[in-house]
């Protein structure tokens, strides 16, 4: 059993007791809900513990806990208000839905497996959205909106659901309390322990245990995937304290009760950090520098390119405009008649070309912002410049004809590939001989050898995306080199960062967990990573550099694993 020893400091908040020996009761309220529209038709019991020294006027912390309210729960919270162990919470104990049977004499539909192992942002939506205003409304209730002032927890399938919500949304939660989480092959858990490993940290307090005989059947061996997960969680800096306890599945649940939520309410109400992250992402990030919002009110700000100077241009087609970003940060507008352009590249000689799916047209910009058509007939998502001049356009001659990839020089169009699904941001590596070419409605960005006359030859899906459950298809649209040889791709799951052999090693996600649509790297130092996600614009500095046509040929370096 791993075992930590933690010092805990009593506090004193909204209204507690001054005398520990007096354990003060709160009461418990239930209802039944069925107004879910996120799980429509279910219905649910919730009970809601408050707490006697509950202080309207302050917002009051927040524990949800799954499967309902458990024997004691309410006790142990009692006294642990009362010796001032943790602050006044405010406790929502929540039954799985059902959908009950029309049919007399047969089963209702169980929704617990598909509410509680299912990753994605349902289960947090429902909380957010329906179950926690509704108790706030219902009860009168000054509920914190602050992730740091709301815990989350549960057993088994709750654990998972528990984890999953506060990794969803850290904003919301931020305080995990994981019995035997169900991190099993159920529906798709079996990837978090891969998933904490390759993500960004994320500011989450975890608090986790197992049995050392724990539930074993077809979709695994809880003992071990939960190992897997402290693992993990260790491995990418997370503060967390894992037991691996003496028993079967669910053992420590209530026994460990006080435990957990004197170690995840510690040094409240001081935010719980993120960690470190793994060594593969702090190859990419720098400590300290975060997203930051660079602007905002775009309609479909996408197509970004960098030039040699370090000034990011974009374009957002539906108010056919281009715009740059000079590299001190600041935006204005290169061209207010764009073509429509949705995809930018700029050359070795510092010519801007544009691409525009609702014209056909590929148009070559001057500094000054004038443009002339240097192809047309080609209805392309993304463009690039190599450095000898040849350009490289995803899209089609056509609607009918969209899964192409086609070269461009000197005005002449040569098919160099089809069968996408559905082709988009295009990037040549650094050393020059690989053209990557994302495929937005899979989980693949392909790989491909440049020939001496610029056709692709030995093509792999060599790239692999991580997509979301929510998703089908990873969606990934802009892709760009650093001259250090990662590729970076823009995905609905944020920035994905492959490694010169092919895996996702990276993911940055953007607040909000927004979709990207466009990632470039520029500014001053070529050290700025652009994320541009349709209507706003985020940036943060790395340790990668911009790679274009205008920089030297570089030698691609074996990477770490």
């Amino acid at each position: 059993m791993l075992v930590t020893s933690i010092f805990f400091q009593p506090f004193l908040c909204q209204g507690q007791t001054e005398n520990p020996d007096e354990i003060p009761q709160g009461k418990i309220e239930k209802f039944l809900y069925k107004e879910s529209k996120i799980f429509p038709g279910t219905e649910r019991e919730v009970s809601v513990y408050i707490p006697a020294q509950l202080d309207s006027t302050k917002p009051a912390c927040v524990y949800v806990h799954q499967d309902g309210l458990k024997k004691d729960l309410n006790t142990i919270l009692d006294t642990l208000i009362a010796k001032r162990e943790i602050p006044v919470v405010v406790g929502v104990f929540i039954r799985p839905g059902i959908l009950p049977s029309p049919v007399d004499s047969t089963l209702d539909r169980p929704n617990r497996c598909y509410e509680y192992d299912g990753l994605g942002d349902n289960y947090v939506r429902f909380l957010l959205e329906e179950i926690l205003p509704y108790v706030s409304t219902r009860y009168k209730l000054n509920l914190s909106d602050n992730g740091n002032d709301r815990c989350i927890g549960g057993g088994s399938s709750g654990g998972i659901c528990a984890f999953n919500t506060a990794w969803e949304r850290p904003d919301a939660f931020s305080r995990v309390y994981c019995i035997s989480g169900s991190f099993v092959a159920f529906r798709g858990g079996n990837e978090f322990s891969t998933l904490i490993r390759k993500t960004e940290a994320k500011p989450i307090r975890i608090f986790l245990t197992t049995g050392n005989d724990d539930m074993k059947n077809c979709a695994g061996d809880w003992t071990l995937i939960d190992q897997e997960v402290d693992k993990a969680l260790s491995f990418s800096g997370y503060e967390h304290v894992f037991h691996l306890l003496e028993g079967g599945h669910g053992v420590g649940s209530i026994s460990r009760f006080a435990e957990g939520m004197k170690y995840l309410w510690k040094d409240w109400p001081e935010p719980v950090k993120a960690g470190a992250s793994a060594p593969r992402i702090q190859d990419i990030i720098l400590p300290g520098e975060t997203w930051q919002t660079v602007s905002s009110g775009y309609t479909d700000a996408c197509g970004p390119a960098c030039n040699a100077k370090g000034v990011v241009y974009f374009s957002d087609p539906a108010n056919n405009k281009i715009y740059r970003i000079d590299t001190e940060g600041h935006i204005n507008t290169f061209t207010e008649n764009a073509g429509y352009s949705n995809g930018l590249s700029f050359d070795a000689n510092g010519n801007l070309f544009s691409v525009s799916e609702k014209t056909g047209k590929i148009t070559v910009y001057d500094t000054n912002g004038k443009g002339k058509t240097y192809a047309s007939d080609i209805r392309g998502k993304y463009i690039l410049a190599g450095p000898d001049g040849k350009l490289y356009v995803s899209g089609g001659t056509s609607s009918e004809k969209s899964g192409e990839v086609w070269m461009v020089k000197n005005g002449k169009k040569t098919l160099v590939d089809r069968g996408l699904k559905k082709p988009a941001g295009i990037a040549i590596s650094p050393d020059r001989w690989l053209l990557a070419v994302a495929d937005n409605e899979s989980h693949s960005v392909y790989s491909y050898k440049i020939t001496s006359d610029g056709t692709l030859t030995d093509k792999e899906r060599f790239y692999w995306l991580l997509v979301p459950d929510r998703e089908d298809n990873s969606e990934a649209e802009s892709v760009c080199y650093d001259r250090e040889g990662h590729l970076y791709v823009a995905t609905n799951s944020g920035v994905q960062v492959c490694a010169w052999d092919g895996p996702t090693q990276v993911i940055l996600p953007l607040p909000g967990k927004e979709k990207v649509t466009g990632i470039c790297i520029g500014g001053h130092d070529f050290d700025i990573l652009y994320a541009f996600c349709r209507d706003k614009i985020y940036k943060r500095k790395i340790k990668g550099h911009t790679l274009g046509s205008f920089t030297p040929w570089t030698k691609m370096t074996r990477g770490k694993l």
